[in-house]
C-alpha cells in the first residue's frame, strides 16, 4: 500500500479485453460515422440469408471471424470485414488477411508514387473515382480491397486503419 494509505488502483488490469464482440461494436461504431450502409456497402446482419450463406461458403469463420461489413462494387469485386480479417474477392480469387497483419494501406491509384516509380500526374484518377485500395502485409505482399468509389472507398479506408491499429494495441 502506498504512503497515502490508500490503495493504487491498476488500470492496465481494468482495461477492456479486445473480444470479437467488442472489436464488432467497434467496426460498426466506424460505419455509422461513415453513414452505412449506402448502396453498395452492408451490415453483413442485414443481408438475406442466401446473400450471407454465399459469403459464408468463402470464409472460415473460425480464422477470420463473424463477418461484420460487405462493400462491393458495380462488378463481382468485394470486400468482407470480419472481427478478424478482411477478405477480399475478384476475378483471380480470394485472398484473407488477419487484421494484425497489415502494414500499410494506400490508393492503388498512388501506388507507384510511393514507390518512387514515374508517374505522370494526370494519369491519376480524381479521388472521387477511387474504387480499390493496396494492403500491403508484413511480408510486403500487396492485396486489394474493393469498394464503390467515393464515399464507401474511404470508409472501407477508415474502418481498416482502426482494424489494423485495434489489432496491434
Amino acid at each position: 500500500m502506498p504512503a497515502s494509505g490508500k490503495p493504487r488502483i491498476c488500470y492496465r488490469a481494468n482495461l477492456m479485453k479486445k473480444t470479437d464482440e467488442y472489436i464488432e461494436k467497434k467496426l460498426i461504431w466506424k460505419a455509422k460515422q461513415h453513414k452505412l450502409p449506402t448502396e453498395f456497402a452492408f451490415y453483413f446482419n442485414d443481408l438475406s440469408d442466401h446473400i450471407q450463406a454465399s459469403f459464408l461458403a468463402h470464409i472460415d469463420i473460425a480464422n477470420s471471424g463473424k463477418p461484420v461489413l460487405l462493400f462491393t462494387r458495380r462488378t463481382e469485386e468485394w470486400t468482407l470485414i470480419c472481427v478478424r480479417q478482411v477478405i477480399c474477392r475478384d476475378s483471380k480469387g480470394i485472398t484473407k488477411l488477419n487484421f494484425g497483419d497489415i502494414k500499410q494501406i494506400f490508393s492503388s491509384e498512388i501506388g507507384p508514387v510511393i514507390k518512387h516509380q514515374f508517374v505522370d500526374i494526370k494519369s491519376i484518377k480524381p479521388k472521387k473515382d477511387w474504387s480499390e485500395i493496396t494492403i500491403i502485409d508484413h511480408s510486403d505482399v500487396s492485396r486489394l480491397a474493393y469498394a464503390n468509389s467515393g464515399p464507401d472507398l474511404f470508409s472501407l479506408w477508415n474502418i481498416l486503419l482502426m482494424a489494423k491499429g485495434l489489432s496491434s494495441e
